[in-house]
């Protein structure tokens, strides 16, 4: 039996591989100018649909550094192509360590991290289709933008319940009756949802209802003064959705590391904040509809993907590592990918998700407990830890939806004419687009500080055995 899963194992491993190199050697023969991660974010012209003003007056008369307006149209553009082309090698060597058969990670955790390669190729058409239709960026291609950005909400979403999977796994009295998404139904649901993503593109072509900015399916509800390129109520609620499931598997990936007693897993925690920032930067340039005042928003997001698919890469690395990949394993996968077979003694441990001896079940409560002085999106994993994955599920929707309703309605309560004064002032909007990125990651950066001294402080305790210590406040 052990020989059995052994083969299974390295199967998987080599195949992980295989995908891996193939999709290198795919991007740099394609010499992928439009980058690894969204390539809906950067702006074809970078011109203002907003108002038809004079750019150059906000460019000359902003006491920005140069630094913050120089990056604009064409240098965007280069410079997030560069960076988003850079971020694949370490997305594709995170997919490998998070794979290999050492590290014995949950296989829906996996899969979901794997599915974001769906999203990158989906999006490159249609920033191409929106390009050659419009001469318009993906970003102001409403009906397009959508189709493609929901194939990263499937991604983030594919992810949560990986986790909530691994974590079902290990902690068995907790959810022995609960009903739950088994890893095919994570699968075959992906699938699904990506058809159907790409039929509402075809749907929209067939039917008429493809004008450069026509709402993603058709719905959507304008006040008078909004302007032509503002993101749709659905594309909102894609965009909203991604940002709170990264969040909420966040959460679930340091409770994980909790339940397997594998610390490392934090440090995946870590990795993965700065892809939220990405998403930030991505979504507050939506906010303030594409101004090219604050172009260099691009540039920005694709340097923190590059830097967030790094840090997910060295976090994997550090798991692995943790689990018994050393070098030489390394070496013996390059091998095995060339036709050779090297023999390599393996754990004999070589089983996903199954409940070590030295590892105790927790009850409902252990696992919904909240261990951060700062409360966040990312408890919601905890707070409804007791939900079967369906309800879960509907949570997550009726949040993204009232959140997206709120990030687009907010900003049009505003009367136009300060809105407009506003958004024709340079300073006041690089200000409040340093200010929507800073803000929240500080916050969420200051939030993971104080549970990792928590989390510190409690393995001092089981360490010396003394009284238990209170949470930090």
């Amino acid at each position: 039996f052990q020989s059995m899963v052994k083969t299974r194992s390295m199967r998987r491993s080599d195949g992980t591989l295989r995908v891996s190199f193939l999709l290198a050697i795919f991007f740099i023969l394609t010499d992928c100018s439009l980058g690894f991660l969204p390539p809906s974010r950067i702006p074809k012209r970078g011109r203002s649909v907003v108002h038809s003003m004079d750019t150059s007056f906000i460019l000359e008369t902003s006491v920005l550094p140069d630094l913050l307006t120089a990056a604009s149209t064409a240098t965007a553009d280069e410079l997030a192509g560069n960076f988003f082309g850079a971020s694949l090698f370490p997305w594709l060597l995170m997919l490998y360590w998070l794979g290999h058969e050492k590290t014995k990670a949950p296989e829906g955790i996996v899969f979901g991290l794997q599915f974001l390669l769906v999203f990158v190729f989906g999006s490159i058409p249609a920033a191409i289709g929106a390009d050659v239709m419009y001469g318009a960026s993906l970003a102001d291609c409403d009906w397009l933008h959508g189709a493609a950005e929901s194939l990263l909400a499937v991604t983030n979403c594919a992810l949560v319940f990986g986790f909530r999977n691994g974590i079902r796994t290990k902690v068995n009295a907790a959810y022995k009756d609960m009903p739950y998404f088994s890893l095919a139904n994570i699968r075959n649901t992906a699938i699904i949802c990506t058809i159907i993503a790409m039929s509402t593109v075809f749907l929209h072509i067939f039917t008429g209802v493809n004008a450069e900015h026509a709402p993603w399916l058709g719905v959507d509800i304008r006040f008078l003064h909004e302007p032509e390129n503002a993101l749709s109520v659905a594309t909102w609620a894609i965009h909203t959705s991604s940002l709170v499931e990264w969040l909420v598997a966040l959460g679930l990936a340091w409770r994980y590391a909790q339940i397997s007693g594998i610390k490392q897993w934090r440090g995946l925690t870590w990795g993965m904040i700065p892809l939220h920032t990405s998403g930030i930067v991505a979504c507050t340039y939506h906010l303030l509809y594409n101004e090219s005042a604050i172009s260099w928003l691009v540039t920005l997001q694709a340097a923190l993907t590059c830097l967030g698919n790094s840090t997910m890469a060295f976090a994997t690395y550090r798991l692995a590592s943790a689990q018994g990949w050393i070098l030489a394993d390394g070496v013996a996968d390059i091998l095995r990918l060339l036709g050779q077979d090297p023999s390599q003694d393996s754990s004999n441990d070589l089983s996903r998700g199954v409940l070590n001896k030295d590892e105790k079940e927790l009850s409902p409560s252990a696992i919904s407990s909240s261990q951060a002085a700062l409360p966040g999106w990312e408890d919601l994993g905890d707070k409804w830890a007791a939900d079967d994955d369906a309800a879960f599920f509907l949570k997550l929707i009726a949040v993204s939806i009232v959140s997206a309703l709120f990030v687009k309605y907010f900003p049009a309560l505003i009367p136009r004419e300060i809105e407009t004064a506003y958004l024709q002032s340079g300073l006041a909007l690089n200000l409040t687009a340093i200010a929507l990125v800073v803000v929240p990651t500080v916050l969420n950066c200051l939030k993971w500080h104080q549970r990792s001294k928590f989390a510190l402080l409690e393995e001092t305790k089981m360490n010396s055995k003394v009284s238990p210590l209170p949470p930090l406040i």
